[in-house]
């Protein structure tokens, strides 16, 4: 009895939102756009994250994108690919250590795709505030996502307003440079913070706004602890022996 009560609040847990596994990516036709939104510098997500592209070169033309490479770097990407820079003067090309907080180690193979005859794109935007004079398309829905995130902190109207335009005008630019080298054949994947993903905005709604008649898909790469779970979002499927251990109180 205790089984089935678990099996049910399970099941009950999941009908928000759709469980996929590797297979359910890689069957995606070409052309298409595939958003991978990832915990940033964490595994299992980014070897999930390799396999995936892997996968998909196999059969098709593949340019990735990734949001933890600065865009200004696109040069020492080139220069990599080109056989101009070597593997291990890689990392100190791209300032990594100076410019990510995340170990090298964790993206290596997907930055050095190129190895793998895949076209790497830097799609990391600057930190910059959003221009006051540019205009660029901010979903409805952005605010309530956001203050999820946020819990149960209150946030003022005004703040809560100019944060909602940061987030957009940044997962516009990763959109924008990921976008700007696809001939729109084969894949476009895209890695990026699993958020840009969630509730079917952030960076997948705005890619949605530029490939007007070109599939985008969006996919969670982990399930996490207690993770939010939007309709129509598509998360990575949890064994059912983490969600045993997670109904009795263990934690990753």
């Amino acid at each position: 009895m205790m089984l089935l009560s678990f099996i049910a609040a399970m099941a009950a847990a999941e009908s928000q939102c759709t469980q996929i596994g590797r297979a359910d990516i890689v069957a995606v036709p070409a052309p298409a756009v595939i958003v991978l939104g990832e915990r940033h510098g964490t595994q299992p997500d980014l070897a999930r994250a390799e396999r995936i592209v892997r996968l998909l070169a196999m059969e098709n033309e593949v340019t990735l994108a990734l949001e933890s490479v600065g865009d200004v770097h696109q040069g020492t990407l080139d220069d990599f690919a080109d056989g101009k820079l070597s593997l291990d003067a890689l990392p100190q090309a791209l300032e990594w250590d100076q410019s990510s907080a995340f170990p090298w180690t964790a993206y290596q193979s997907l930055v050095t795709g190129a190895l793998y005859d895949v076209d790497v794109i830097a799609a990391g935007p600057p930190t910059d505030a959003p221009p006051n004079t540019k205009r660029f398309p901010v979903p409805s829905g952005y605010a309530s996502l956001y203050v999820d995130a946020m819990g149960n902190d209150e946030v003022e109207k005004g703040i809560e307003e100019r944060f909602v335009r940061a987030m957009a005008w940044r997962e516009n630019r990763i959109a924008h440079f990921s976008t700007q080298s696809w001939d729109r054949k084969g894949y476009l994947v895209i890695v990026t913070d699993r958020a840009g993903v969630e509730g079917g905005l952030g960076v997948t709604w705005q890619l949605r706004q530029m490939l007007q008649g070109v599939p985008v898909h969006g996919y969670t790469l982990h399930w996490g602890s207690n993770p939010p779970c939007y309709s129509g979002d598509k998360l990575w499927r949890q064994p059912w022996w983490d969600k045993l251990f997670e109904s009795w109180g263990w934690k990753e």
